[in-house]
């Protein structure tokens, strides 16, 4: 299974269509928040509400089933920054999830901590660490999940 994730998008849309044709391939294109879009004009992404996402009301979460883990995908801005991760950890596994992917902080990241892996794609309008403009490619199979960013061309 293939998932394009990507997040802070801020309306530029055209980024993720140009993925979506990158990666004609993907199971899934999954967006934490911020577009700035529609459910239409981000099509094929799912998308989740963040806190500029004004045009169209997204849910605030989503909980997607991939082979044997689940993702629980949020914008993450409900939570104070420094309570961030227990907060993220605690809502997964309270839905049975392993997997986290979440936004709004505009900072590439992937960590594991309690069994629960946190996946922040970055931006693809900008990041404030000041790397380049970033998506994650994340791949399960039975018994692997890889995950990795990819800078945006």
């Amino acid at each position: 299974m293939k998932i394009i994730i990507t997040s802070d998008v801020h309306g530029h849309l055209d980024r993720l269509h140009h993925l979506a044709l990158v990666h004609p391939d993907a199971d899934y294109y999954l967006d934490a928040g911020d577009s700035e879009g529609t459910e239409t004009s981000v099509y094929p992404f799912l998308s989740v509400e963040g806190n500029n996402d004004r045009l169209q009301r997204f849910p605030k979460t989503r909980v997607i089933d991939a082979h044997d883990h689940k993702i629980y995908m949020t914008h993450s801005h409900e939570f104070y920054p420094s309570q961030r991760d227990d907060g993220l950890i605690k809502k997964a596994q309270r839905l049975g999830c392993d997997l986290v992917i979440y936004g709004h902080s505009h900072v590439p990241d992937v960590r594991t901590i309690h069994g629960v892996t946190l996946i922040n794609p970055g931006s693809l309008y900008y990041n404030r660490d000041r790397s380049p403009l970033t998506y994650v490619i994340l791949t399960i199979d039975e018994s692997n999940v890889k995950i990795q960013h990819v800078p945006y061309r």
